[in-house]
C-alpha cells in the first residue's frame, strides 16, 4: 500500500542572509545517473551546503521531538539523506524558479511522486514540503516547523529518507521525505 503527504507552503518570507555553520548529513553531493538527473547536477556548493543544513536541522527536530499544531511528536529515528530524492527536490526548486510558480504539481502536471520514480526512488509512503522566499536554512526550518502539515511530515516516523533542493538565485526549497518499497 502506498501513502503519501502533499503540502505547501505560500508565504513569501524575506529573510537576511547567514552563513553556514559548517553543518551537515555528512553525505556526499551526488545524484543518479539518470537523465532525468542532469539539472540536479553541478549544483552550487552553497546551496549543496544550506541543503546538507536542512537535513542536519531536520534531524535535530526529529531527535527532540517537537509539537505540530498543537499535538505533540515524539523523537523519531534520523532520515537518511537519498540521492535519488535530492535529485527529485533539486529538479522540483529550479522547475518552480524557472518557470516561475510555486506549486507541487509543476506545469506539466507532474506529482511529487511522478517525480521520485522518475529519479529512481520507488516509494511505499512519500511526502513533500515546499517553500520560498528565505535565504536560510533556519528560516526555512522555523516555516516549516510553525505549519501543522509540515512539521508532521518533518516529524513523521513513516519516513526514512529526505532530499533537499535549494536555488538560491530563487530562495526555492524542496524536502521530499519517503520509505523504500
Amino acid at each position: 500500500m502506498r501513502a503519501f503527504v502533499v503540502l505547501a507552503v505560500l508565504v513569501p518570507i524575506a529573510a537576511s542572509c547567514g552563513g553556514d555553520d559548517g553543518g551537515g548529513d555528512g553525505d556526499d553531493d551526488s545524484v543518479p545517473a539518470l537523465a532525468y538527473c542532469d539539472p540536479a547536477r553541478g549544483w552550487s556548493p552553497s546551496a549543496a551546503a544550506l541543503e546538507a543544513q536542512i537535513v542536519t536541522l531536520v534531524n535535530q527536530r526529529r531527535a527532540a521531538g517537537a509539537t505540530c499544531g498543537g499535538q505533540a511528536q515524539p523523537p523519531v529515528p534520523p532520515l537518511v539523506a537519498d540521492p535519488a530524492l535530492r535529485c527529485a527536490a533539486r529538479v522540483h526548486s529550479q522547475d518552480m524558479v524557472d518557470r516561475n510558480y510555486f506549486d507541487h504539481v509543476n506545469l506539466d502536471g507532474e506529482t511529487p511522486w511522478d517525480r521520485m520514480e522518475r529519479a529512481g526512488y520507488l516509494w511505499s509512503r512519500a511526502g513533500e514540503n515546499i517553500a520560498a522566499g528565505n535565504a536560510t536554512a533556519e528560516a526555512t526550518m522555523n516555516q516549516w516547523m510553525n505549519s501543522s502539515g509540515h512539521c508532521a511530515n518533518i516529524m513523521s516516523a513513516d519516513f526514512d529518507d529526505i532530499g533537499v533542493g535549494h536555488v538560491e538565485s530563487g530562495a526555492m526549497w524542496t524536502q521530499v521525505f519517503g520509505s523504500p518499497q
